[in-house]
């Protein structure tokens, strides 16, 4: 049987809440009473008598919904249409009446029609309407979620997110959207305690997540990852940039691959989208509490509700406070920060939302590590070894104000429209040691710095998105317009303050004075892009897009900015197709261009120009057991010019890597293939190698990114019997050998296994205990080279206490 589906439309309303579960018996002549949710999105509708299946399809357009039913199942039926005012639920019940026909919902504005089971005398007796998913990825479907984010995952219990918002701008059921496309849910940032931003894509498929005090840097695909924050693109926001807290944010969205029609910036390995939290239209006290054996306590709050008696005004709040020593001696981390949002519906179709965020983050002898000695070796030492001085610290200061206005239009479409300003500070000194001097391999040559930079981000999208019926099938429509301009100001110096004994260290005399230059960067980039999904048939759809893109770089010391690169309306195109084999599974093919505008420098301070090239990709994806289970595989091919690699001379350096090429394939797992069981599991094989490198020719250009990567997370949650209330979890982070600059510096294969046990208290409190590096395996968590190899975390205990209060 062949199942057809309307319209696609966007989601208004607030998910529906407890009554629809408990709800709704026939009232007579079939129709079923809308819940208070449904019932908020009352829109005018005049469509005539006609066939059934006719009125179907208008209704759902002009409602934005989407229904999905057998073909059959209309026949020769017909409706006496719609005329008047109704809620969503309410007009389906109109234009149903007397067709024997019922439905349930199985999304946020998702119905699924099926034949009543009863029928007497043209009354249609209508069971319980069942609601089973929504785009957001919902399985406790009595609870309420945020009414401006359809994919949001928070209070879904779930691994397995229904829709993502990074490829289109709009939420987009995961099996639809032709590319590589990863989410980190609400659940998984808890249950794996992830609190930064390198935690959950340490847990990401195909992605490295390389850390060290401060900051950290991530690819995936042999490639640097780009960043957006509520799907609005920044340059240069990721890579060694600090990051908010995680109990700020729903979720983490990662598009691997070039992603430019939509971003503009189009970074070749993949795109990470922040999705923050939003207000919730019922009242909920949350918070968290974590003490771990390294010593010290993490403590966040969260509050959100209506803030007047109609819910039109709604608001969260999240602080955070945190101060931990950390794995190595003497290295302690503090963090103060909070979070407000304020939403206000202006009226039934408006919404507009206006957040900010501050935080502070304090870092006392934190320590770079050190290298391996000239023959690759590693220095013998104590993994919880702390090669830095007393004084080095550093206080890194980020803000964030972000408004948006979103409007739903009467006939399906939508329009959205964000601003965000972002402004972070840096303020530090410290010393690192710099490779040995002599024989001595413990005396090593320290080199200070100090530093002063002032990052500021301003960024604007707007775009509208909507249904089009053309040759008897629905398409969906994006148009848009982004802008984004980095600026940055850096204050640096330098100073050799000579030989040291490196595991003596905490007693090396800070410099008097070091005296510093300034910089100043700015980059530019705007846009126009628009996107179509059409459907060819069927089971057969085309995706295809375009970007014309503005790029322009400058930078100044003393004197007058110099433009070191332009770009003037380039265009790069999309193109991607999808079969849905069976409704439950698709295979894709997918064209993307990469033009990736590049930040970094060469040691003579010359901008690289942007990367450019092409990636081919062609996957599976299903949804199974009624939306709680996502798979996915993908094989992939990039080749790239002028991409930025680090410049194996000069630390902190980059230079041009000529042509090069990245292939592998990637497979994820994620949700819950039987009750109570959530997992997360995921594989990744990557090669990378220069194409015209001259002697390195045919060799990797990315020698820091692992070949093979498999990461997993699972928990069990018992329901029944003596173990009822407990859980039990864990999983394995894995990861093949790797280099940095030189083959010769060398980090060897390892894994590194956690474990979980918990325990529901009450409806209200819960408690767990993780066993991190339960072998206490040793490992670099950035790979070393002659300088800069951080430990990765010893063996350690955490204890977790939250508390929920409302719905």
């Amino acid at each position: 049987m062949t199942t057809k589906t309307t319209t696609r439309g966007q989601h208004k309303v607030a998910h529906v809440m407890a009554s629809l579960l408990l709800a709704t018996t026939a009232l007579g002549a079939g129709a079923i009473v809308a819940t208070p949710a449904l019932a908020q999105d009352v829109r005018s509708y005049d469509i005539p008598a006609g066939p059934l299946a006719d009125v179907l399809n208008q209704y759902a357009r002009q409602a934005g919904v989407e229904l999905a039913y057998h073909a059959e199942l209309t026949g020769s039926a017909s409706s006496l249409g719609l005329k008047g005012s109704f809620g969503l639920a309410e007009g389906l019940s109109h234009i149903l009446s007397g067709t024997g026909i019922t439905y349930r919902q199985t999304g946020p504005r998702a119905f699924t029609l099926e034949p009543a089971p009863t029928a007497d005398a043209g009354t249609v007796q209508l069971g319980p309407v069942r609601v089973e998913g929504s785009g957001q990825g919902v399985a406790d479907n009595d609870i309420p979620t945020p009414k401006t984010d359809r994919a949001a995952t928070e209070r879904s219990h779930s691994y397995a997110a229904r829709a993502a918002t990074i490829a289109g701008k709009v939420p987009q059921p995961l099996q639809d959207i032709p590319n590589s496309v990863s989410v980190v849910t609400r659940q998984r940032i808890e249950d794996q305690n992830m609190v930064t931003l390198a935690d959950a894509l340490r847990y990401t498929p195909g992605v490295l997540s390389a850390t060290y005090p401060q900051d950290g840097y991530y690819t995936a695909r042999g490639y640097q990852l780009g960043i957006e924050f509520d799907s609005v693109a920044l340059l240069s926001g990721i890579q060694y940039v600090p990051q908010l807290d995680l109990a700020f944010y729903d979720r983490i969205e990662v598009f691997r691959g070039p992603a430019g029609v939509m971003q503009g910036i189009g970074n070749p390995g993949g795109t990470v989208n922040m999705v923050r939290k939003r207000p919730l239209e019922d009242f909920k006290l949350s918070t968290e509490t974590q003490v771990t054996s390294f010593g010290g306590a993490r403590q966040s709050v969260d509050v959100t509700g209506p803030l007047d008696k109609s819910g039109a005004l709604r608001g969260r709040v999240v602080v955070v406070g945190l101060d931990e020593d950390q794995s190595i001696h003497r290295y302690n981390k503090k963090e103060g920060g909070a979070y407000g949002i304020l939403e206000y519906d202006l009226d039934p179709n408006t919404t507009a939302s206006l957040s900010a965020a501050y935080q502070i983050n304090y870092e006392k002898a934190f320590d770079y590590g050190v290298g391996g000695m000239s023959n690759g070796a590693r220095l013998p030492t104590s993994w919880s070894q702390n090669f830095a001085p007393d004084w080095n610290y550093g206080r890194f200061v980020s803000s964030e104000v972000n408004f948006n206005l979103l409007h739903n239009f009467d006939n399906g479409w939508k329009s959205n429209t964000t601003v965000l300003y972002s402004h972070k500070y840096l303020r530090g000194t410290d010393a690192y040691p710099w490779g040995a001097t002599g024989t001595d391999p413990y005396q090593q040559d320290y080199i200070a710095e100090n530093m002063r930079q002032h990052y500021d981000w301003f960024a604007a999208d707007t775009n509208v998105s909507g249904p089009l019926h053309l040759l008897g099938q629905d398409h969906t429509l994006t148009f848009g317009a982004n802008y984004t301009q980095f600026y940055e100001t850096v204050d640096y110096g330098s100073q050799d303050i000579g030989t040291w004994n490196v595991l003596d260290a905490k007693h090396i005399p800070e410099p008097a004075d070091i005296s510093m230059n300034r910089s100043h960067y700015k980059y530019t980039e705007w846009g126009i892009y628009g996107q179509a999904h059409i459907q060819i048939a069927e089971p057969f759809s085309l995706t295809l897009g375009g970007r014309g893109a503005w790029y322009e770089s400058a930078t100044r010391n003393t004197g007058a900015w110099s433009t070191n690169s332009r770009i003037s309306g380039k265009f790069i195109p999309y193109a991607a197709a999808v079969y849905k084999v069976v409704p439950t599974l698709s295979a894709y093919v997918s064209y993307s261009t990469v033009f990736a505008p590049q930040t970094d420098h060469t040691y003579t301070n010359q901008a690289l120009p942007p990367a450019s090239g092409k990636q081919y990709e062609a996957g599976l994806k299903g949804t199974f057991l009624n939306g709680r289970l996502n798979a996915s595989g993908a094989w992939f091919r990039i080749d790239n010019d002028h991409y930025s690699i680090s410049d194996p001379l000069h630390t902190g350096f980059s230079i041009d890597s000529g042509k090069v090429r990245s292939q592998g394939w990637d497979f994820e797992v994620s949700g819950e293939p039987v009750p109570n069981w959530n997992v997360f599991a995921a594989y990744s094989r990557l090669k990378t190698v220069f194409l015209n490198g001259g002697a390195s020719t045919g060799a990797s250009y990315d020698l820091e990114e692992p070949r093979n990567l498999f990461k997993l997370w699972t928990t069990y949650r018992f329901q029944q019997g003596a173990m009822r209330g407990w859980l039990i979890g864990g999983g394995v982070y894995a990861q093949s050998a790797t280099s940095r600059l030189a083959a010769i510096y060398k980090q060897p294969a390892y894994a590194v296994f956690n474990s979980q046990v918990g325990y529901q208290i009450n409806k209200n409190i819960n408690a767990s205990l993780s066993l991190n590096n339960m072998f206490d395996k040793k490992y670099y968590s950035r790979t070393p080279g002659s300088v800069f190899g951080a430990f990765g975390d010893r063996r350690n205990v955490m204890l977790t206490v939250r508390t929920s209060f409302g719905k």
